[in-house]
């Protein structure tokens, strides 16, 4: 008796695919037809592949925006959006309106908005439109005239190639604090040497920069506007390579001295620099003792206290002093709660921040900021007074003491005879 194996599930299968390829192997015909199968397959996908990138390709050449990145920015402005074209190098406000803006107002020339927290402030409406040359003459409302030349001043940039200064004075006026006969004495100063050395000038109201700060007493951080009208002032003149600052309680005094020949020079920077010295009274940190000229950016008189005096001082239109400046306007930095002053502020940034410190000429007074001293005798001469052919009088202490109109009046007349 011969004994069957018994089949398993799925062995008929098998043996049916053993009958048909003996060994289990394929013939040869069958791997050549799924070879030639799998190639076929490859080639498609390939010519699939080539088919896209060329699409891709012509859809960028073709397409007139496929050039410009993807990534689509705001054009830069400064305080406002919408800017206008300054026809001249000279761009001062309307002086002749100090008595009509003052009748007005802060309150009525700003928004004033209550805050969740309860606080109140002006606020600046960025977006706000300049008034049309069609608009100004169907308009008689004179009040509202003077309102909008206040907010459309601060919307003025310069952008002519033509008649392009490389130096630009800037300085701010206060039609709140000083009457219109020594703002028009002020900004005319400027003028005047702007016009015979070909300089810019860019003059702006104070109280334009007021929306702007958290701490709107202006009395207690005026010295914090210098930083945000010198930052205005980069904006306005982006091809300018130096700017001037001069505060308001001083004078131009030497209307011939260019300062190309004078305080740019770096003969007489070299003169003029403080090596070695504390950034501010008890500090460690102390201003370099060998400077490169050819990359000083920045250039700030130091007082015979060992206080940096920024009743004047300089920047570049360059990295460094746009980052100097940026510091000095940031709120975290501005609304600190100093119980410094801001020349004290001005040196803390200078410390914590070396390569500033590497890029500024800290000076004596004489070389840009003299203080002027009625008590002083002409034949009493060092590096901190005024004495004629000096550049600039500065007023300092003349608010505290009430004589800076009787400063401005005597000494402008001075420079009408030079």
């Amino acid at each position: 008796m011969v004994l069957k194996p018994k089949s398993k599930k799925g062995s008929h299968k098998a043996n049916e695919s053993s009958s048909q390829w003996p060994l289990g192997i394929p013939p040869l015909s069958s791997t050549k037809k799924y070879i030639g199968t799998k190639n076929l397959r490859i080639k498609l996908s390939s010519i699939f592949v080539g088919v896209c990138i060329l699409l891709y390709v012509f859809s960028k050449f073709f397409n007139s925006r496929g050039s410009k990145p993807t990534n689509q920015y705001p054009p830069v402005h400064g305080l406002y959006m919408n800017e206008l074209s300054a026809s001249s190098r000279l761009i001062f406000p309307h002086v002749e309106h100090a008595t009509i803006l003052k009748e007005i107002g802060i309150r009525g020339l700003y928004v004033f908005r209550a805050e969740i927290d309860g606080s109140k402030q002006y606020v600046l409406k960025a977006d706000d439109k300049p008034l049309t040359d069609e608009e100004k003459k169907k308009t008689t409302d004179q009040v509202y005239l003077v309102k909008k030349s206040f907010l459309d001043h601060g919307k003025l940039v310069y952008r002519k190639k033509s008649d392009e200064p490389d130096i630009v004075i800037v300085t701010l006026v206060d039609f709140e604090r000083y009457d219109l006969e020594n703002i028009v004495k002020v900004v005319q100063n400027r003028v005047d040497y702007a016009q015979i050395h070909r300089y810019g000038v860019y003059v702006r109201w104070i109280q334009e920069f007021l929306p702007v700060m958290s701490n709107q007493d202006m009395d207690s951080n005026y010295d914090f506007y210098k930083g945000l009208v010198m930052r205005a002032a980069l904006h306005a003149f982006p091809r300018a390579k130096k700017f001037l600052f001069i505060d308001q309680d001083a004078l131009i005094m030497n209307l011939n001295l260019s300062l190309k020949k004078h305080l740019l020079d770096k003969n007489i920077l070299d003169v003029a620099l403080l090596r070695n010295v504390p950034i501010k009274p008890g500090s460690n940190v102390k201003t370099y003792e060998n400077l490169d000229f050819s990359t000083v950016s920045m250039v700030i008189p130091q007082d015979e206290n060992g206080v940096l005096d920024l009743t004047s001082f300089v920047v570049s239109n360059d990295y460094y002093s746009k980052a100097f400046l940026e510091f000095l306007i940031d709120p975290i930095v501005r609304d600190y709660g100093w119980q410094e002053s801001f020349p004290s502020v001005v040196a803390h940034v200078l410390q914590w921040h070396p390569q500033l410190l590497s890029k500024t000429a800290v000076v004596v007074p004489k070389i840009m900021a003299s203080e002027f001293d009625d008590t002083r005798s002409d034949d009493d001469v060092d590096a901190f007074h005024y004495t004629e052919g000096d550049l600039i009088a500065s007023f300092k202490g003349c608010r505290e003491a009430g004589v800076c109109a009787k400063y401005i009046n005597n000494m402008y007349s001075k420079t009408k005879k030079t």
